[in-house]
Parts: structure tokens; sequence; C-alpha cells
């Protein structure tokens, strides 16, 4: 028989032989361990966020997110066309990231992203961040149950092909149509490449109403103005071509600059809105603006 000193050898290697294996084994399925706990903890949060988002978004978006007239846009599978349209653009930002900053901080401006839509009221803020009633994990959870819906949303609709515009003040239009243009500006019509014009989010045509940049009511007699300014730096001769030039070089010449440039001699006004359309539609809502007198 062994003598006690081998014994003892003996029962050390094989519990160091044990604890190798339940360690090793423990190490194997770990992997398969964490994502049982990340699936569960998805699935728990995907609840939470259903019963946030039946308290306090089903009033303006639809108990399943298909929007309702005159309150909140579709989001489902509105909010993940958009995200696409977004990316065109040039967006750079995550679609999870989208939906979180655009809950957290709400839609302070009107906004709507689907032309067959009534245009939406403002989105109040919801996170605490922005002083609203969310906890972070609460905006975490409304975030993980719309992230729910994209599995099943429509595909997104593909870009169609089209000539932009783009910021060539050269290239000949053809003659405008006014009712056109004004079906672009309330977004009943959408832009050769699909997407609605944004003009009216930013701004109003109630005289002297400021959204984001100046109101537009009476931008026809006020463009005749502007290309007789001493100061007015731009190419434009005309009414037409002054408001052609505002809307593909924005910051041609930018109205008070202390409250219109993002910065110096940059207009807050997008640079690349040609980019969305065609000579058409530019035509179309040059007609439609130069009505407005």
């Amino acid at each position: 028989m062994f003598d006690l000193a081998t014994r003892r050898i003996i029962g050390a290697t094989v519990l160091m032989l044990a604890t190798v294996i339940t360690i090793g084994m423990v190490w194997l399925t770990e992997e398969q361990r964490m994502a049982r706990f990340e699936a569960m903890h998805k699935a728990k949060a995907i609840e939470n966020g259903a019963l946030l988002y039946e308290q306090y978004c089903a009033t303006c978006h639809g108990p399943d997110g298909e929007g309702v007239p005159g309150k909140g846009p579709s989001l489902n599978p509105g909010v993940f066309q958009h995200y696409e349209q977004l990316k065109a653009q040039g967006y750079a930002n995550s679609l999870r990231n989208f939906i979180k900053l655009t809950i957290a901080a709400g839609r302070p401006i009107r906004s709507t992203y689907r032309a067959e839509e009534v245009y939406a009221e403002p989105m109040p803020t919801w996170s605490q961040d922005f002083g609203g009633p969310m906890r972070p994990d609460q905006i975490e959870n409304l975030v993980e149950f719309i992230l729910n819906w994209q599995a099943a949303g429509a595909a997104p609709a593909p870009t169609p092909s089209f000539t932009a515009v783009g910021s060539d003040l050269t290239q000949p239009l053809p003659p405008g149509d006014p009712k056109r243009g004004e079906a672009l500006w309330n977004q009943e019509v959408k832009q050769a490449s699909g997407i609605a014009a944004s003009c009216k989010a930013c701004h109003s045509l109630k005289p002297g109403e400021v959204l984001v940049g100046p109101s537009l009511a009476g931008i026809a007699t006020r463009a005749a103005e502007r290309i007789r300014a001493p100061d007015y730096k731009g190419q434009a001769k005309t009414p037409e071509e002054y408001i052609r030039e505002s809307i593909q070089q924005p910051s041609a010449y930018i109205v008070e600059p202390d409250k219109y440039a993002a910065a110096p001699g940059v207009s807050k006004m997008p640079a690349t809105l040609g980019n969305q359309m065609s000579a058409q539609d530019l035509a179309d809502l040059i007609a439609f603006l130069m009505t407005l007198k």
C-alpha cells in the first residue's frame, strides 16, 4: 500500500486535475452562457420597452408604430426607411443612436418624413438628460423595443435613379409648375430622389415666424430687394436666380449672419439640398416661392 506521503501526492494531483477540468468546461461554455444571458437581458428590455411605448408613445405613433395622422409619423417601418434616406445623405451615426437621440432629445421643431402623412406635431424631450421624465435605462428599453420591429419591417425603398441639380447654378432649368412646387413644399409629393422636401421644417410661411431659418412669407418681393442691397455678394441678377442660389448655394449670401450662420461664412441651411432634387423639382419650388409676394 502507499505510504501517507504518496497518498497525499495522489490526492493533490487528482484534485488539481478535477479543478483544471472544471475550469476548462466553464471556459468552453462561457460564451454560450453569456449569449443566453444577453438574449434574456434583451428580451426583458424589449418587454419593458413595450410597456413604456404603450404608456408614452402609442398615443402619437400608434399601437404598432403605424403613425397617427396629425400627431406623429410612422415608426414601423417609417423610422427604418427614414434612416436609410439619412445615410444616403451622409448621416454617419448608427440606427440605434438615431432612435435613442430622437427619443431622448425629442423633436422641438415640427418634422415629418413620410409625404403621405399629415404634418407631425413637435415631439417632447423624454430623457432626464434633456428635462424629460425617463431614466437612461428606460430610454434604452424603448430603443430595444423599436429596433425589435426592424426584422419584420418592410425593406427600405430603393433610391430612384435621377440627375441631381446639385450646386451647379448654370444647369438649365425647365419651366416651373407652382402647383407642384407647393405640393413639394407641403410634402404631398416627393422629390426625384424619393425624399420629401425639407423646406418647411425650417421655414415658415407666416410673416415674421422664425423656426430655424427666416420666414419665407413675401420672399418673391424680398428677393428682388436683396439683389439690389449694397452688401449682396452673390451672383443672382433676378429674384428667381436669388431663390435658386439660396437653395443650391446657401452660403453665397447669408442674411443677418449672426442669426443664420453656423460658422463665419457658412449658412445653417444644408449645402446638399440640390443633391436630393432634379432640375424640375428646383424649378417647381422656385415657381411656388415666386408666388409669395
